[in-house]
């Protein structure tokens, strides 16, 4: 699994609508098995999620797939994750 973060950095007159589309985008990789879990952070300043990629290559893909990121509205992070059984 891969942890992405995103952080939205723009104006929110333009982020606005950009978080509807990357709602939609969301919806769309889960739909395709590329996403585990997904939810925003409560100051509504940004999103983490977890995604299923076989390899960093695929889950840096998936990141810079955002609208957020295409359209400069946010930075973000990758990092690999390992769930632990509790």
């Amino acid at each position: 699994y891969f942890v992405r973060t995103i952080l939205i950095t723009g104006p929110e007159e333009d982020a606005r609508p950009a978080r509807r589309e990357h709602l939609t985008h969301l919806t769309r990789l889960a739909a395709e098995g590329k996403i585990r879990a997904a939810g925003a952070f409560p100051r509504g300043d940004g999103y983490l999620e977890i995604l299923e990629a076989k390899d960093l290559y695929e889950a840096e893909a998936i990141a810079r797939s955002s609208p957020l990121v295409t359209l400069g509205l946010g930075t973000w992070m990758l990092r690999e994750w390992e769930e632990i059984p509790l």
